[in-house]
């Protein structure tokens, strides 16, 4: 069975290698764990029985063998278990990662014996509450609130693309409701716009983030300086602008390689830039980027 099994968890990592899928049930972390346990677990049962010399040895190396790579298959079963913390029909909330790897708060929706995931973050360390993680399948959005008595988050993304594009006009004004609704005690605010899918992120009221849709940053508003927290003289707006350098691999082939580049720095009076909502924030900084 362990060596039946060997083959199997390879082509379950394999089928969800490099895409945005996990087994549903923790079904690798399961498999994975029944083949350490049968090292484990069948020198001790087998005693007494009668057994092949061959078997006899087969199932002593195995065992100093399972007890070596303990720590090994400790860290690789924790990265591949994940934990599940809410579900919404066929919507879940989970965690991964923990140990050597980079824990992550992740929102999948079921897909036959997969979960796909659709948004992730590495909040994963704070409080969800069940109540407070809201999926409108009709405009094809969730809405998602992460604290604990030090830190407070909030998101607001697609779990359908297409729905979410659709009816930008009225997630443009769900996403300006909860930011008004929530401007004080949060620590960051991230929301998705449905238009292009670029991402406005405030933090802890001293900058405005834009990112493009595969989150390179594109601008930054700054009103205090981010080391000292202190209030700035001026508001500082950062553009980048995004370049493609060839770069030559052989004589026959090249690769095209994308860089952000600083385009400029802009100062304008405080009092001229106001603390601007999500939707103010992305025409503004779009109308920046076109002169």
């Amino acid at each position: 069975m362990q060596l039946a099994l060997i083959p199997i968890v390879y082509l379950m990592m394999w089928a969800v290698e490099g895409k945005p899928y996990i087994w549903r049930w923790n079904l690798l972390a399961w498999f994975m764990l029944a083949g350490y346990l049968i090292g484990i677990l069948a020198l001790p049962l087998s005693r007494g029985l009668d057994k092949p010399q061959l078997l006899k040895w087969w199932l002593r190396i195995d065992f100093v063998a399972t007890i070596l790579l303990f720590i090994p298959f400790y860290f690789t079963f924790i990265v591949s278990k994940a934990n599940f913390v809410s579900e919404r029909g066929k919507y879940v909330l989970f965690t991964t990662g923990g140990g050597m790897a980079k824990p992550a708060l992740r929102l999948g929706k079921s897909d036959g014996v997969f979960i796909k995931e659709l948004y992730n973050s590495d909040d994963v360390e704070f409080d969800i509450c069940a109540e407070n993680w809201i999926v409108n399948e009709d405009h094809g959005y969730s809405s998602l609130k992460i604290w604990n008595d030090y830190y407070k988050s909030i998101h607001v993304f697609p779990i359908d693309s297409s729905a979410y594009h659709q009816h930008n006009n009225v997630i443009d004004t769900q996403i300006d409701s909860i930011f008004h609704a929530n401007t004080i005690g949060y620590d960051k605010m991230v929301f998705v716009m449905p238009k292009d899918f670029s991402t406005i992120e405030y933090r802890d009221s001293s900058s405005i983030e834009y990112h493009r849709s595969d989150y390179i940053q594109l601008a930054e508003i700054e009103y205090r300086s981010f080391g000292k927290g202190n209030l700035l003289d001026s508001v500082l707006i950062t553009l980048s602008v995004s370049k493609n350098d060839i770069l030559s691999i052989t004589d026959s082939d090249t690769l095209l390689v994308e860089r952000v580049e600083t385009e400029r720095q802009i100062k304008l009076p405080k009092d001229s830039v106001p603390w601007m909502s999500p939707t103010e924030a992305h025409r503004f900084i779009n109308d920046l980027r076109r002169r």
